[in-house]
């Protein structure tokens, strides 16, 4: 009787445990404040994603489910009927293939320029002014830089008269020609967008200290080793990063391309990307089909294959960070 006497009056009560707990800063004044000033400064933010970020999204995945052509037409629900539409159109599917192919072949030419620009732009003393110069065009309109192109390679255009007029007439070739144009589209496209990444993978390399450099030069090390076992695992977070941007960037390029075509109306289909073709269905050309829905649902598969993308390439590319 005496020993549970003792143990009941050692061990406290569960409701006593709890009233003994420390509280919380955050139960305090102070903790209260501070929540207040929290939702003072993330409420805003919050506010304006809601509102031109996850609304429209959402929006556009409910206008995706339906046949609409705008204001004054009512919304007819037709399920995933234009989600199945969209394999059966040829032209989405061409659409679809051109823009994983300036993914793919803009990417690979994208990198691989840009590493070595880096690489040269690295042992040069005015490589401030040679990376503004390479990062110029990016900062230009893409209307102002297609349709100059556009221009620049037009048969009649300054490339094909400067080459006749060096006497190399063979070179003159009608490179907006229908079999040609989208071959052109890509080398623009590369010739666009490099300078951008070459930046980037720059400010990654300006952080490696020198002395790993030192080193390899003591070591007897090639450029290409030196690349290969200092350049690339110091600066991996940075390419990381470049490689999201790319699968962002590449998948929804609209503006160069339907500039560079020069057309009255719409570009010709086999020219297209996902983002042109949604526009044309939609709002474009000079005689707008209208179809919101069918392109709602065009906007819903591209934002999906880029989140897939992305979320592959984050698992492909990660690696433990290096400490320098």
């Amino acid at each position: 009787m005496t020993a549970t006497m003792t143990a009941a009056t050692v061990a406290p009560a569960p409701a006593e445990a709890r009233s003994r707990r420390r509280p919380r800063a955050s139960d305090g004044p102070l903790g209260r404040g501070r929540r207040r000033w929290y939702w003072l400064f993330v409420g805003p933010a919050l506010t304006v994603y809601l509102a031109f970020v996850a609304g429209p999204a959402i929006a556009g995945i409910w206008i995706s489910l339906h046949s609409w052509r705008g204001a004054g037409d009512p919304m007819r629900w037709v399920g995933l009927a234009n989600y199945r539409r969209l394999w059966a159109d040829d032209i989405f599917r061409t659409a679809f293939l051109n823009s994983l192919t300036i993914l793919a072949v803009c990417g690979v030419a994208v990198f691989a320029l840009a590493f070595v620009l880096t690489m040269a732009l690295r042992e040069m003393r005015a490589r401030s002014l040679l990376r503004s110069l390479l990062f110029f065009p990016y900062i230009v309109s893409p209307i102002a830089i297609g349709v100059a192109l556009g221009l620049l390679l037009d048969p009649r255009g300054l490339a094909n008269a400067t080459l006749r007029s060096v006497g190399l007439d063979s070179l003159a070739q009608p490179w907006l020609a229908p079999d040609r144009l989208f071959s052109t589209i890509l080398v623009g496209i590369v010739w666009v967008s490099s300078g951008f990444y070459v930046v980037i993978l720059m400010a990654g390399m300006d952080r490696i200290p020198a002395y790993f450099y030192e080193d390899a030069d003591l070591a007897g090390a090639t450029p290409l080793q030196k690349f290969r076992h200092v350049t690339l695992p110091l600066s991996w977070d940075v390419v990381s990063v470049a490689a999201v941007l790319w699968v962002i960037n590449s998948l929804k390029i609209f503006e160069f391309i339907y500039a560079f075509t020069g057309t009255g109306d719409s570009p010709a289909p086999d020219t297209r990307t996902v983002p042109i073709h949604q526009f044309v269905i939609t709002t474009g050309g000079r005689s707008p089909a209208y179809l919101l829905g069918y392109g709602a649902a065009m906007g819903v598969v591209l934002v999906a294959a880029i989140a897939i993308l992305v979320v592959l390439l984050r698992r492909v590319m990660r690696r433990d960070a290096v400490q320098f």
